[in-house]
């Protein structure tokens, strides 16, 4: 019975310390609970302070787009915008002198002379001022940080003054307004004098007539040229005569059968002239354009790539520096990007087949090698060479070449006879190249081919055509490429001599169709001379 009740006691015990820990566990959660609210509510996490905050980011993401990781490169062409002058709204002050720093000043006067005022703001601000006789009265005037010009032009203005800043001698007189117009007016009458003086001393000076000798500009585009830059100048005298004769007075002549110019001046304007010739009749680059253009089939970009080895990081790149191999394989994170034949579209240094991939990157090694492996892959029966054009041009010229023949179509004249028309079926390549000044070249490129059966009578003439615009390292290879045609090639396979036995012969031989697709590509080496 003992022994009954102290176990009942030991249970009551238990229980009751059991209910105290329930308690302080679920204080303690609320506890928790409370701070965490408390938490958020001070403002650790406010998700409307949060989406506040970030809506300026949000649209600019949204117009401009994610930021990106920026090459070295990339950064020195957001460089080239640099702010290299300012122009702030100019007073009559500060359109005279623009090199003081017109700090702010504090003024308290009460019934203070004009004269003592001005003596004042001279020793503060460090102007010499003069103040003309008629400058008298007294000011009252009480400013806080104002800049020192904008105090004195409202103290001047408020007492009817004005003022005149000399830059050169760092003077700044103060006069009544009309003494100071008078005054002026005598100044731009002195000037127009002067202006006079020296058209006249200009007239009796010296003429002389020298010949300027143009080696690499055409004289009436130099000539017009110098007058725009010449047309400023308060003589008129300066005006071209017809080609081949010279005026009286002085004046430019163009001399287009030796592509010289004649000018007729003053020593002073004939030294300024050959000082602009200098800089203007200068030799232009000129950049050879080598070409392969090729018909290459599916097998083709895994074979130049087995060949070239795309994974060679000297021989692939794209214009990031990442090394780039075959169909899009790229051991950097820029993978190949597709072009197609899109007209007018810009790339920079790498253009690629269509959507389902192609050959792309920049080939580092050389036109030389690359020549080699396309014939031996030619000789392999993986691609066809078209044409390898070479030609010279100058920056910023078209080059053409055209490669193929005419075909001749009968059509039905007005009268009932038989007219024979020429159409051509050729492979034309247009290049107009541009130097961009840091190594690459701007290249703007269309290339068209037009094919007919020439076994057949007034054949229609299928044309493929790649249009495109892009930026080549110089002395690099860029592939244009994505212009695919489907071919469908009967065969039979056959067993030898059953195969060809009428009637049971069919049982001994199978035909099938292959389709067999073909890529036109264009690879593009550009070299600057």
């Amino acid at each position: 019975m003992l022994k009954t009740g102290v176990l009942i006691l030991k249970n009551r015990r238990f229980s009751f310390l059991l209910l105290i820990s329930m308690l302080l566990a679920s204080c303690a959660s609320n506890e928790i609970q409370e701070s965490e609210d408390d938490g958020i509510k001070r403002g650790l996490l406010n998700p409307e302070q949060f989406i506040e905050d970030t809506k300026s980011e949000i649209k600019r993401n949204v117009r401009l787009g994610p930021d990106v990781d920026l090459t070295k490169q990339e950064l020195f062409n957001v460089r080239k915008r640099v702010r290299i002058n300012e122009e702030k709204p100019l007073n009559y002050i500060t359109h005279n002198d623009d090199t003081k720093e017109y700090f702010p000043i504090s003024i308290n006067f009460d019934k203070v002379g004009v004269r003592d005022g001005m003596r004042m703001l001279a020793e503060v601000t460090g102007t010499n001022i003069l103040l003309g006789d008629e400058v008298d009265g007294v000011i009252s005037a009480q400013l806080e940080e104002v800049p020192w010009d904008v105090a004195l032009e409202a103290i001047l203005k408020l007492k009817g003054l004005a003022h005149h800043v000399d830059v050169s001698s760092n003077i700044t007189r103060i006069h009544s307004q009309g003494a100071l117009v008078a005054q002026e007016d005598f100044d731009t009458k002195r000037l127009e004098d002067l202006k006079k003086s020296i058209d006249a001393q200009r007239a009796i000076e010296p003429k002389y007539t020298e010949i300027y000798k143009l080696y690499y500009t055409d004289a009436a585009t130099v000539s017009s040229q110098i007058q725009s830059v010449l047309s400023g100048q308060s003589s008129d005298s300066w005006r071209a005569s017809s080609p081949g004769q010279i005026t009286d007075s002085q004046g430019i002549t163009i001399d287009k059968r030796t592509n010289s110019l004649i000018f007729k001046g003053t020593k002073i304007e004939l030294d300024f002239i050959s000082r602009l010739i200098a800089q203007i009749d200068i030799r232009t680059p000129q950049i050879l354009i080598e070409a392969f253009i090729v018909e290459a089939t599916d097998d083709f970009k895994k074979e130049l790539g087995a060949r070239l080895g795309y994974d060679n990081a000297d021989l692939w790149e794209d214009h990031k520096g990442k090394t780039l191999g075959i169909s899009g394989l790229a051991t950097g994170s820029a993978g190949a990007q597709s072009l197609g034949a899109t007209a007018g579209t810009i790339a920079e240094n790498l253009v690629v087949g269509g959507a389902t991939g192609g050959i792309g990157g920049l080939f580092t090694a050389g036109a030389t090698t690359l020549k080699v492996e396309l014939n031996a892959m030619e000789l392999d029966g993986f691609t066809k060479i078209l044409s390898n054009p070479r030609v010279y041009v100058l920056n910023n010229e078209e080059a053409i070449i055209k490669q193929g023949w005419e075909i001749p179509y009968k059509t039905e004249s007005e009268s009932g006879g038989t007219d024979i028309e020429f159409k051509d079926a050729m492979l034309i390549l247009t290049v107009t190249p541009s130097i961009v000044g840091d190594g690459n070249i701007r290249i703007s490129v269309k290339v068209e081919k037009k094919d007919a059966d020439e076994t057949a009578t007034n054949p229609p003439l299928q044309s493929e055509e790649i249009t495109t615009k892009l930026m080549v390292k110089n002395g690099t290879v860029v592939v244009i490429g994505g212009v695919k045609k489907q071919k469908t090639i009967d065969s039979t396979d056959k067993v030898p001599f059953f195969g060809d036995l009428p009637i049971i012969g069919n049982l001994f031989r199978h035909k099938k169709d292959t389709d067999k697709f073909e890529e036109l590509l264009v690879f593009i080496a550009p070299r600057i001379i």
